[in-house]
C-alpha cells in the first residue's frame, strides 16, 4: 500500500490560506477550492462558472481524469466567494475561473508551502482533503466517488492513520 506522507494538517492549510488571503484573492480561492473539494489541479483549472450549481452546493467536474465526469460537494461559503469573485472579475460562464497554467499553480502552492516550512504541491491538498474526510468518519465508498477513483484500492490508501490518530481512536474505545 502506498504511504501518503505529503499531506498537511488543517492548521498548516489554514496558515497557507491566511497568507494567501492577505496577498491575492485568486491565490486564496484557488487553494481553498483545492482544500475544500479534493479535486485535482487540472480539474480546478478547467472549472467554469457554468459548472457550479450554487443552489445544490455542487461543482460539476466535467474534465476529470480519464475523460470522466463527476459531481463534488463544496461548502456554501466557498461557493459564495467563487460567485463574488466571478462577478467582480466579470468571468464569462464558459471561461475558466482560474485561467492560469498548471506550472504557475504549482509554483504558487510551492511558494505558500515554503511559508510554513513544507514542500507542498497541489496534490498535497487532495491528499489532505481525503485524510481529513476519513478522520471525520466519511465512508470510504463515498470518498471514492467524490475523488473519482475507479478502484476502491486507490482510495483505501487514505485509511492510513498516524500514531496520534490511532491514540485518539483507541482512547474512545470503552474497555
Amino acid at each position: 500500500m502506498k504511504n501518503i506522507t505529503d499531506y498537511l494538517e488543517k492548521t498548516q492549510i489554514d496558515e497557507m490560506l491566511h497568507a494567501a488571503r492577505s496577498c491575492s484573492e485568486r491565490d486564496y480561492l484557488l487553494m481553498r477550492v483545492l482544500w475544500r473539494s479534493g479535486i485535482r489541479i487540472n480539474e480546478l483549472l478547467n472549472l467554469r462558472t457554468r459548472d457550479i450549481e450554487y443552489h445544490n452546493n455542487i461543482i460539476n467536474v466535467v474534465k476529470a481524469k480519464g475523460g470522466k465526469q463527476r459531481r463534488v460537494p463544496l461548502d456554501t461559503e466557498t461557493l459564495e466567494q467563487l460567485r463574488d469573485y466571478a462577478t467582480r472579475h466579470d468571468i464569462a460562464s464558459d471561461t475558466s475561473l482560474f485561467p492560469v497554467s498548471q506550472q504557475w499553480a504549482r509554483q504558487l502552492v510551492k511558494r505558500y508551502g515554503e511559508l510554513i516550512g513544507k514542500h507542498v504541491h497541489p496534490h498535497s491538498f487532495r491528499h489532505s482533503y481525503a485524510i481529513n474526510m476519513v478522520r471525520h468518519g466519511v465512508d470510504i465508498r463515498r470518498l471514492q466517488q467524490v475523488l473519482g477513483h475507479a478502484s476502491m484500492s486507490t482510495t483505501a490508501v487514505y485509511l492510513q492513520f498516524n500514531d496520534k490518530d490511532l491514540q485518539d481512536v483507541y482512547a474512545k474505545v470503552p474497555f
